[in-house]
């Protein structure tokens, strides 16, 4: 059901183009050093995150601002 409305918020407030939909499904996965690094920024700035799977739309683009 959290995947459900996962999906919903993020339609809402938009994707990134910056992230890669793999071919099966059109999910987004945030897998890899990216991901973790995204994780570790968000961390150290206040934001809510969890250890695997999505990573909001704000926060990435909040991440890639920071850059």
């Amino acid at each position: 059901m959290f995947a459900f409305f996962q999906d919903v918020a993020d339609h809402l407030e938009g994707v990134s183009s910056g992230v890669a939909r793999e071919s099966t499904g059109g999910r987004m996965h945030n897998h890899g050093p990216e991901g973790e690094a995204i994780r570790l920024w968000a961390r150290a700035n206040g934001y809510l995150v969890n250890d695997n799977g999505r990573i909001l739309a704000s926060i990435r683009e909040a991440y890639e601002a920071s850059l």
